[in-house]
């Protein structure tokens, strides 16, 4: 039990990795599959970098600096679900099927000339996650 909790602890501190390695050991992922979570541990730490999608930059357009511009350029929708008048939504994921959503096959480089990030493909346990949470409605919490 000690161990989870450690594990828990580091995850919230942000080091995803060590949450990982722990998470691997018992042959389960408790991490939970919230945006925030998902944003914390790992689209800052692999998608934010630089020259990447930072609020300066943006490539290809996307910039995910903050909880709330990345759930609205992910999802299409700002997080209280409202989007102004005019614009349009810009979706990389369809909730509740990670099959029909773009940000899945930009992970794992399916039908896309490499995968995201360009540097290091994320853990798959990382991507099993983004797809748990796109497969659960991908809410904003």
């Amino acid at each position: 039990m000690a161990g989870h909790a450690l594990a828990r602890h580091l995850a919230l501190a942000g080091i995803g990795a060590a949450a990982l390695v722990l998470g691997s050991a018992c042959g389960e992922d408790d991490r939970p599959a919230s945006f925030e979570y998902i944003h914390t541990t790992i689209i800052e730490p692999s998608c934010t970098t630089s020259s990447c999608h930072t609020s300066a930059v943006g490539q290809a357009g996307v910039r995910l600096h903050s909880v709330e511009a990345a759930y609205s350029i992910l999802v299409g929708r700002p997080c209280d679900g409202n989007h102004p008048p005019g614009e349009a939504p810009r979706n990389y994921v369809d909730p509740g099927h990670p099959e029909r959503s773009r940000l899945m096959y930009l992970l794992t480089g399916v039908e896309v000339p490499r995968a995201m990030p360009p540097d290091r493909p994320l853990p798959e346990a990382d991507i099993a996650l983004i797809e748990r949470w796109i497969l659960e409605g991908a809410r904003c919490n």
